[in-house]
């Protein structure tokens, strides 16, 4: 499988696939279907899953690989159907966590990671539609972030509740989705949010003398076996190595030696001999889990893109089509057109039991890469 191809995979089989799987008949998001493709029975749904989706059909309509029509008034249903279940379900601004399908809150947690992804959805919704209706949601979400979810050393909190540890993670969505609304809206304010994540990057989400990100923290941003700093995701590593190349392209900033050292340390760490991202392993390169996920291997698949374009490195593109191929030939193997089989075992076995809705986001994130690689 070509970059090429994968590409076509996506336009013509796994959004084709999810288009009449996405949501249920009131446009509700589902959040899981059976290895067949048929929607499961969810005890509950999660915020995040839902915007992911919103964001994928928007995108997608942008890019012209779907149907525009179509695509946009499923993304309009389902943000509407979310905006009436989980926004300030008890009278408090922000959007609840997670939720049943009766409409009922089963978590009210205003949670970072879901605003960031509610911020990606709207402001590439709000570019597709023209609809005024999305920048004024925009502005009520970054009223929660910058209220409810503030937070004492940098940063903000992990929801309006302050748990523990703190991660980048979240803080990593909210630079996308910052990226994402100066791309959409032209606003400079939206790059001098990126900024401040950048910064936050560079002063506390680095390991200078190991060379690598860091994911867990105490309240001050100090690692802690308290708070098993020890563990580290390459898959992380090669998801911040595009980041920082949007960021690279919006602020004109070089980061060449920043992405090299993320990129090295994700492939040194997390490889495994047949070519994969392992999930999570210590500073040794020791897996910590036996899995390794199909999400990494996609934020993989767009590190090389980036650093093999950014740096004239045509072996790494070369990689990155290979990459595909071993996607092809595993992760999108065995199950329908257009499906995906979400994790194996280090071994090699497959070990998911249904397909997560929330990976279509990863599955189409290399996807704008591609084609501005091919019209480079």
């Amino acid at each position: 499988m070509s970059l090429r191809n994968y590409l076509a995979w996506v336009r013509d089989q796994a959004l084709p696939f999810w288009l009449p799987r996405a949501a249920d008949a009131e446009g509700l998001f589902h959040e899981t279907l059976a290895m067949d493709g048929t929607p499961q029975p969810e005890a509950e749904l999660r915020l995040r899953t839902g915007m992911r989706q919103a964001y994928v059909l928007a995108h997608a309509a942008e890019l012209g690989l779907v149907d525009r029509a179509p695509a946009l008034d499923l993304a309009a249903r389902m943000m509407e159907r979310l905006r009436a279940l989980a926004w300030a379900p008890d009278g408090r601004p922000g959007w609840a966590a997670r939720f049943d399908r009766a409409g009922g809150i089963t978590d009210g947690r205003r949670d970072l990671y879901d605003h960031a992804f509610a911020l990606l959805a709207l402001g590439h919704l709000g570019r597709a539609t023209g609809e005024a209706r999305y920048a004024a949601w925009i502005e009520e979400t970054l009223a929660v972030v910058d209220g409810a979810l503030a937070a004492p050393h940098g940063g903000w909190a992990e929801s309006d509740r302050g748990e523990l540890p703190r991660r980048q993670n979240p803080h990593m969505h909210l630079f996308e989705a910052s990226l994402a609304l100066h791309e959409t809206t032209g606003e400079a304010r939206h790059l001098a949010r990126a900024g401040e994540i950048f910064g936050l990057l560079r002063a506390r989400f680095l390991d200078e003398e190991a060379g690598v990100l860091t994911e867990f923290f105490g309240p001050a941003w100090e690692r802690s076996p308290q708070v098993r700093s020890e563990r580290l995701d390459p898959g992380h590593m090669a998801e911040w190595t595009w980041l920082l190349r949007r960021y690279e392209r919006a602020a004109r900033r070089p980061v060449d030696a920043l992405c090299g050292r993320l990129f090295d340390a994700a492939v040194r760490l997390g490889l495994t001999a047949d070519g994969f991202l392992v999930d999570e392993v210590d500073i040794a390169g020791r897996p910590l889990v036996d899995r390794r996920r199909l999400w990494p291997q996609t934020e993989y698949l767009k590190a090389l893109v980036v650093q093999g374009s950014a740096g004239h490195r045509p072996e790494l593109l070369e990689e990155a089509a290979a990459l595909a191929g071993r996607l092809g030939k595993t992760y999108l193997a065995g199950v329908p057109a257009g499906a995906w089989r979400d994790a194996f075992t280090l071994d090699g076995r497959p070990s998911a039991s249904a397909i997560p809705a929330s990976t279509l986001y990863h599955l189409f994130a290399p996807v704008p890469e591609i084609l501005r690689l091919e019209a480079s």
